[in-house]
């Protein structure tokens, strides 16, 4: 098997006829018919189905393709790491809004003075939402708080350890526990793995909250503390002060709860000269 019948069966496989491959790839119909037949018999497996029109990939296929698309991501990296150039290629990064509000922003912004021909697809979502495209394939890493239970076929790679915070306006008094139980609360989303964590610790800690509303926006819950509507529970992203002007803010649990930040990828420790990069500039 070689690099070019690798990229004819990804090309297959993305655009879902061989005709269509052919057009892609500028090759004739019957040339990537005959590449495939030839990788077919060369490994002992039918990887289409040809009954059905177009010809469906079958699942060792599909499986072949998504090994193949980390060889050839090698490959093209063979130049670069040989002639010491810069990282090139696209990565498509999933992050929570939190991270892409503190220290995301700053470490693109690094990689892109260091490494202009790398490109970087940036999509936001939960953490349990980014994993799941994490698994489906539509992302290569996914930079999320860290899951409460290991996820099969799924890497944690550690980067922040963020302490959690009560907020309140500034006039209120009292300890920690005070303020949650005398204040109306506002939830952090509890459907994120983040937001459910903190429900667990006020849980664990016999604190009962009069919740008054559930948000996930770190930004609208401090624009709500600030206008006196109630107290929340909001973590010191990496990379900002912990200074929220106009509040007061209290450690939460002794000692502070924190939640971890890091990295989900595919499979094993990233050799991925890509994905090695954005984890060294994180």
């Amino acid at each position: 098997m070689n690099i070019q019948q690798m990229r004819i069966l990804i090309a297959v496989i993305d655009e879902g006829s061989f005709a269509a491959a052919g057009d892609a790839i500028g090759r004739s119909h019957s040339a990537i018919s005959l590449q495939v037949k030839a990788l077919e018999e060369e490994l002992g497996v039918l990887l289409f189905d040809r009954v059905v029109r177009p010809p469906a990939p079958t699942g060792k296929a599909r499986a072949l393709a998504d090994h193949a698309r980390k060889v050839i991501k090698l490959f093209d990296a063979t130049e670069d790491v040989v002639m010491g150039q810069m990282i090139r290629g696209r990565l498509r990064v999933g992050a929570v809004p939190t991270v892409l509000s503190s220290f995301l922003p700053p470490a693109l912004a690094e990689l892109r003075l260091q490494h202009p021909d790398l490109s970087i697809d940036v999509h936001s979502g939960s953490s349990d939402q980014l994993a799941g495209r994490l698994q489906q394939g539509a992302l290569d890493i996914a930079i999320c708080t860290k899951p409460p239970m290991p996820i099969e076929g799924l890497e944690w790679h550690h980067i922040a350890h963020e302490p959690l915070v009560v907020i309140a306006p500034a006039e209120a008094v009292g300890d920690e526990k005070t303020l949650l139980s005398s204040l109306p609360f506002i939830w952090f989303n509890r459907k994120t793995w983040a937001g459910s964590a903190i429900e667990a610790h006020l849980n664990k800690q016999n604190i009962a909250v009069t919740a008054i509303m559930e948000i996930d926006s770190l930004d609208a819950i401090e624009s709500m503390v600030r206008e006196g509507l109630g107290v929340s529970i909001v973590p010191v992203c990496r990379g900002s002060n912990g200074i929220w002007p106009g509040l007061r803010s209290v450690s939460f649990g002794d000692p502070p709860f924190a939640r971890d930040v890091g990295a989900l990828l595919l499979g094993d420790p990233p050799h991925d000269p890509l994905i090695a990069t954005f984890l060294a500039a994180l």
